[in-house]
């Protein structure tokens, strides 16, 4: 989907609604996204990353490698992102998990190494597509990203988390947005699209 396509959602937005299905600090602190549209097939969202507000060493993982229970398409709507995507292979450099977002718990798969086999990089304008059994995550550099997703029905009911040998897997304080809140995540949103 396009930025015009984003934007048009954007200012049709019921903020209020929007508040109901937005994240602030979604799988790590200082990212939140924005829905725009949510239905049981498909859900549009925006996610604003913004690089000084997390914690993480410098070209390092926005998160952990993993994969989704959903099928997905990602736009880069302002700023630049790599996305990379791996292989398993033999190994024990990670602990592999099936993961549930709604009660934040694993349950132990085994182990295994992971091998790179893609690293694209993205601007303003590039987009990607992830499957349910494509392992993946973003490297951010130390500008503000904006990532426009369509997310379409979830055909798994967990995702797989991979987690390198001895690190934690933090968890975020999520919550909720207010609708002021989701209302000024609407302006920044218009905001950055109309700077890129």
């Amino acid at each position: 989907m396009n930025a015009n396509c984003f934007k048009r959602l954007l200012i049709e937005l019921d903020h209020t609604a929007a508040a109901e299905h937005s994240i602030v600090n979604h799988h790590v602190d200082g990212m939140e996204y924005l829905c725009l549209h949510r239905s049981d097939k498909l859900t549009v969202k925006l996610y604003f990353i913004d690089p000084t507000n997390v914690a993480r060493p410098e070209n390092a993982y926005l998160v952990t490698p993993h994969t989704h229970r959903y099928s997905f398409e990602s736009t880069v709507l302002v700023g630049r992102l790599q996305h990379l995507t791996f292989g398993q292979c033999t190994g024990s450099r990670y602990d592999v998990s099936e993961y549930s977002p709604e009660t934040r718990t694993r349950s132990s798969l085994g182990e295994c190494d992971l091998e790179i086999r893609s690293r694209d990089l993205h601007g303003v304008g590039s987009d990607y597509w992830c499957g349910i059994s494509d392992i993946h995550t973003l490297i951010v550099p130390n500008d503000p990203v904006l990532l426009g997703l369509v997310q379409f029905g979830d055909a798994a009911e967990t995702s797989t988390v991979y987690l390198r040998k001895g690190a934690r897997m933090d968890y975020p304080q999520s919550r909720k947005p207010t609708a002021d809140e989701a209302l000024n995540l609407r302006n920044r949103a218009l905001e950055m699209m109309e700077a890129a």
